[in-house]
């Protein structure tokens, strides 16, 4: 992997989202055009953050450091360690073929074929690009001695609890909270990936005091609030099934009701949803019909059997952020960090005109809390479209893709198998489905996933004693 870091990306502007004109665009923005219907956009368009739609590298991070994500000061110390920690400007190692640059000059109907999410190209030094940002996932791989020091700067003004009282952008509850997983999920990677840890020990400790420091008893982080009501308001103009370009959240799904048509469905979670992998409590919903066929289909797949899934079948995933108190107990939170909605939408032929997000008829939604909304009281969360782009370090490499097509990887209509019915993962009966019918026993077992990293937690706190 070759690392390069960009002193400036050179716009001279900051491009305000799809309204820009073309003639305000860099040189290498293909021409941008609205999209029928309007759709929210970013939730602080004054704190403009990420390439807007329609851009060349739509969806990544303007530049690397001075991001508003938790002060409104683009270049306040807390914002720095969040660079530090999540930004970084590199060649990836591959390049995914459905990229506008990549797509231009090709016919989408030769290139939108099957297995064209598959399409990728090893990443040249002209694909020098920043990635990262308000993610979840750090896209930041290596780490030099000037990034070194600004860790080891930042951890040092957070490494007791006093310190942290004494910082007025932290006395929010949630913004500590937020931090304290940020700060968490790459310092777990440090300690657990094979492919990307860190070793070096005073950095891995430095990270594990400021977690330590930012640690809330478990009634604070237990009572804080999910989210759940403001997404809804949010979207609540996008309740009816469209072209994924634009988003759908129907209301029903963020009803907690034992009559709802929505079945939650417990299950083995799959590598990537375990507690000690994600750091984040995932509850699984499927609607298919009437809540009876929902569940009809949850007992089918139990016992092996194939079930018969109806197209317009949805499933919804909501993760919750785990926090960590100061005892070193893993705390699932009501605090909603990510939704999605996948569904069965047709047409089921793929083709360069099928409007669905994996181009044979399934569609994918997505959103993320917005770290730079964090003391808002709306517009919390962000609708990543499926033309987003992303380096999606967490399926093994730094690859660089749309959202869409790194979804369709593994979620489209051909793929439809006795474990895999139509590419409902969590059907599969190996992840042994059952209709949930108590939410503690799933946070139960992602406190039990957890246990290996707050016990490495508090070896590594230890250590610096």
């Amino acid at each position: 992997m070759r690392i390069k870091f960009a002193a400036s990306l050179g716009l001279g502007m900051l491009l305000l989202g799809w309204a820009s004109s073309q003639a305000d665009a860099p040189p290498d923005s293909p021409p941008m055009s609205p999209p029928d219907n309007p759709m929210p956009m970013n939730p602080n368009p004054g704190a403009q953050t990420r390439h807007p739609l329609g851009h060349a590298h739509e969806g990544l991070p303007l530049r690397e450091t001075g991001l508003p994500i938790y002060a409104p000061q683009p270049d306040h110390w807390l914002n720095d360690l969040h660079a530090a920690l999540f930004t970084q400007a590199m060649v990836p190692a591959d390049v995914g073929g459905v990229l506008p640059g990549e797509m231009r000059g090709k016919n989408p109907q030769e290139f939108f074929i099957k297995g064209w999410q598959f399409a990728k190209r090893k990443g040249e030094d002209a694909d020098l690009t920043t990635f990262g940002g308000d993610v979840r996932v750090s896209a930041v791989i290596a780490i030099d001695d000037a990034r070194r020091k600004r860790l080891l700067a930042g951890f040092a003004r957070i490494s007791t609890p006093e310190q942290v009282q004494a910082i007025p952008e932290l006395r929010s509850p949630l913004r500590r909270l937020m931090l304290q997983w940020d700060i968490l999920s790459v310092w777990w990677r440090w300690e657990s990936d094979r492919k990307w840890s860190y070793e070096d020990s005073e950095v891995r400790i430095a990270a594990a005091k400021s977690i330590r420091a930012l640690a809330q008893p478990r009634a604070v982080l237990e009572s804080l609030p999910s989210g759940r009501d403001e997404l809804l308001q949010q979207f609540a103009n996008h309740s009816v099934p469209g072209p994924a370009a634009l988003p759908y959240l129907p209301p029903s799904v963020l009803v907690r009701d034992a009559q709802s048509e929505w079945v939650e469905i417990d299950r083995k979670a799959s590598k990537l949803f375990r507690g000690d992998v994600a750091l984040r409590n995932s509850r699984v919903f499927l609607r298919a019909g009437t809540r009876d066929q929902a569940a009809a289909i949850v007992e089918a797949a139990a016992k092996k059997n194939r079930p018969a899934i109806p197209d317009q079948t949805e499933v919804a995933l909501e993760m919750t952020l785990i926090g960590v108190d100061p005892e070193f107990n893993p705390v699932v939170t009501p605090v909603i960090d990510e939704f999605r909605i996948r569904r069965l939408s047709g047409p089921f032929q793929i083709a360069a005109a099928n409007p669905t997000s994996s181009k044979d008829g399934v569609d994918h939604w997505v959103y993320f809390r917005a770290r730079t909304q964090l003391d808002a009281t709306q517009n919390l969360f962000r609708f990543i479209p499926d033309t987003t782009q992303g380096l999606f370090l967490e399926y093994g490499s730094a690859k660089q893709t749309t959202f869409g097509g790194q979804c369709a990887l593994c979620h489209r209509a051909d793929i439809n198998t006795p474990t895999l019915p139509r590419g409902i993962s969590t059907l599969n009966w190996n992840a042994l489905p059952k209709i949930a019918t108590d939410p503690k026993v799933r946070i139960q077992a992602v406190v039990s996933e957890m246990t290996r990293v707050t016990e490495q937690l508090r070896s590594r706190v230890a250590e610096s004693k």
